[in-house]
C-alpha cells in the first residue's frame, strides 16, 4: 500500500489547502468531489502551487454508500474534510445533519472496512464552546463540548459539527480503535482564497469589504491560519502522540472590529467601506431578521474566548501563525481575485 491520502471535499476551500501540502510533503492523493463537474477547477487551483502528478480524483456523495469501500481500498490514510458550512443560518436545525453525520460515518466505516492505518476528521470549535450561562470571559479546551440541547444558541451549523464528532468518536471507541482517529478543531479560518471558491470566512471578509458592515458586531473568534490548519492534517499522519486528541489551531482571539482594522492597515485604498465603530448590541438582533448570518453571533455578543493550543502546537510540532498575517492575506487575495 503506498502512502496515499483520501481526502474528502478536494473542491472545499480547506481541503485545497490540504491538497498542496499533501503533495508538496510527497503524498498521493484522492481526492472526492460530490460532482465531476468540480474536478477542472479544483486541479487548475492545486497546480498552482504544488505538481499534481500525485493527485487523482473520484466523484462520490456522501448520503450514498456507493463507491466508498473501493476509494478508501487504495488509501492508508483518511482526511476527512467534506462537511457543509453555509454562510446563512437555516431555521431548520437538522438542515445539514445528514451530510455531516451520516457522511462522517460513511467515510469512516468505509476506512475501518479497508483496515485503513489513520483517520483525520476535520471538526470545529464550534463543537467546543457554545453553551449557555458561561462566564465572562469564558474559557475552553478540547473537554468541552457544544450543549446540543441548547436550542436557542446552537444553530444548524454548531448541532451538526457537534453531532458529527461525536458519532465518529463513538463510532471509533466501539470498536476499541479511538487512538486512530484525530480532530482539528479551528476556529474562524482565514488566508489565501486561492480562487473565487473561497470558504464561508473568505465570504465575510468581502462583505466587509465591500461595505455591506456599516458597524462589527460586539463578537470574537479564534482565528485560524488556513495554512496551520492544512499543515496540522499533515502533521498528524504517523503521529502517534495524537491519536484520540481533539487539537484546537488557532492563534488568537480577534473581536470583528479588529479584523477590520487589521484588513484597512493591509489594503488602505478599501478603509472607508470598512466598519470604524462597534454595532450595538440591540442592532445585531435586530439585523438578525433581515440577515441570518447575523444569528450565528447573538449568543456570542459582547463574551470574551479564551483558550490555549500550545497543546497542540507541541503535539504537532508547529507553531501557529498570529492573525494578523492570515486576515491581510484574506482581504489581499479577495481584491486579487476580483471578489469585491
Amino acid at each position: 500500500m503506498t502512502d496515499k491520502v483520501l481526502l474528502t471535499g478536494i473542491s472545499g476551500w480547506i481541503a485545497k489547502h490540504t491538497a498542496i501540502e499533501l503533495l508538496n510533503a510527497g503524498y498521493e492523493v484522492l481526492g472526492t468531489v460530490r460532482n465531476n463537474t468540480l474536478i477542472e477547477q479544483t486541479k487548475e487551483t492545486i497546480s498552482q502551487h504544488a505538481s499534481i502528478d500525485k493527485l487523482s480524483f473520484v466523484e462520490l456523495d456522501l448520503l450514498k454508500d456507493d463507491g466508498w469501500n473501493e476509494a478508501a481500498k487504495e488509501c492508508k490514510y483518511i482526511m476527512h474534510l467534506a462537511s457543509p458550512f453555509p454562510f446563512k443560518v437555516s431555521n431548520n436545525r437538522n438542515s445539514l445533519l445528514a451530510p455531516a453525520v451520516d457522511g462522517t460515518l460513511r467515510v469512516l466505516n468505509a476506512g475501518l472496512n479497508a483496515d485503513v492505518e489513520q483517520f483525520i476528521v476535520t471538526s470545529s470549535i464550534a463543537a467546543m464552546f457554545r453553551k449557555p450561562n458561561r462566564s465572562n470571559p469564558y474559557s475552553f479546551n478540547e473537554n468541552d463540548w457544544t450543549d446540543e440541547n441548547w436550542k436557542e444558541g446552537v444553530n444548524d451549523y454548531f448541532l451538526s459539527k457537534t453531532k458529527a464528532e461525536k458519532a465518529a468518536w463513538e463510532l471509533m471507541e466501539s470498536k476499541g480503535l479511538k487512538n486512530k482517529l484525530t480532530m482539528i478543531n479551528p476556529g474562524g479560518v482565514f488566508g489565501d482564497a486561492l480562487d473565487k471558491k473561497g470558504g464561508t470566512s473568505i465570504e465575510y471578509v468581502r462583505q466587509f469589504m465591500k461595505g455591506k458592515f456599516p458597524a462589527a458586531p460586539k463578537w470574537g473568534i479564534l482565528i485560524s491560519d488556513v495554512k496551520d490548519v492544512a499543515k496540522a492534517h499533515v502533521a498528524c499522519i504517523g503521529n502517534t502522540k495524537v491519536g484520540g486528541r481533539r487539537l484546537i489551531v488557532g492563534k488568537e482571539v480577534k473581536k470583528l472590529i479588529e479584523l477590520s482594522q487589521i484588513m484597512a492597515e493591509a489594503m488602505p485604498e478599501y478603509a472607508k467601506k470598512l466598519p470604524k465603530k462597534e454595532l450595538p448590541n440591540f442592532m445585531v438582533k435586530l439585523f438578525s431578521y433581515l440577515d441570518s448570518s447575523a444569528k450565528t453571533m447573538i449568543p456570542d455578543l459582547e463574551i470574551v474566548m479564551q483558550t490555549d493550543t500550545s497543546y497542540a502546537e507541541d503535539l504537532l510540532g508547529l507553531k501557529f501563525n498570529p492573525a494578523k498575517g492570515c486576515i491581510s492575506e484574506t482581504a489581499k487575495s479577495v481584491v486579487r481575485l476580483g471578489l469585491v
